[in-house]
């Protein structure tokens, strides 16, 4: 069992017990079957397990926060099966469809370049657990070299069409109360032959990971 899913099981049951035992010395206290010295050992027991179950459950609060705050999701895979000097393929595979739904492209460079946009949330709807909008638009190439990137040829590929709503957000979506930010994002890796990468998706950006 994950330690994130036995905390919260932890607390329940230690607050319970602390609910039983509180009951139990109401109980007693009434029918003053028992000296004062039992009933404030017992009133002890009844404190710390009541404090026990608050930490397991400010210790859940606080994992479950830092879950949200590095989630990270892969949405597709990329490979490289061809590479040349100065382009190369790219298999992109979506990674919520078939294999049969790949596509290739033939990028001039030495890199590739995931772009889009993104929408990240303020701090407290982050750490209730809202998951970043995104959109991958653009597959492009990149020469290492500066004078490369200013002299050769270029290749850029739409993976999806920017929509009115993307505009939209992205020049009036910061006004929206709860969004933080809304921009653009691009990664980039080396195209590497028979290489396969997956890309994720985070509160701020693609990563881009070998396999």
């Amino acid at each position: 069992m994950e330690l994130i899913s036995f905390v919260p099981i932890a607390g329940v049951v230690s607050g319970l017990i602390a609910i039983l035992l509180f009951f139990l010395l109401i109980k007693r206290l009434r029918n003053r079957k028992k000296k004062i010295l039992v009933c404030i050992i017992h009133f002890l027991i009844v404190v710390i397990f009541a404090l026990i179950s608050s930490i397991f459950v400010l210790l859940y609060v606080s994992l479950k926060g830092y879950q949200h705050f590095t989630y990270n999701k892969p949405i597709f895979s990329i490979e490289c099966p061809i590479r040349e000097d100065d382009s190369f393929v790219v298999k992109f595979i979506p990674l919520d469809g078939e294999e049969s739904q790949a596509r290739f492209y033939r990028v001039k460079g030495q890199q590739f370049v995931i772009e889009g946009h993104i929408v990240r949330w303020e701090n407290f709807f982050v750490t209730v657990g809202m998951k970043p909008l995104y959109q991958v638009t653009r597959l492009t190439g990149r020469y290492v070299s500066i004078n490369d990137e200013k002299e050769k040829e270029r290749s850029v590929y739409e993976i999806a069409e920017e929509t009115r709503v993307w505009r939209w957000l992205m020049q009036y979506g910061e006004k929206i109360p709860g969004i933080d930010a809304v921009h653009g994002i691009s990664s980039f890796k080396d195209a590497v032959e028979h290489k396969n990468f997956t890309v994720y998706i985070t509160h701020n950006s693609f990563i881009i990971k070998e396999k």
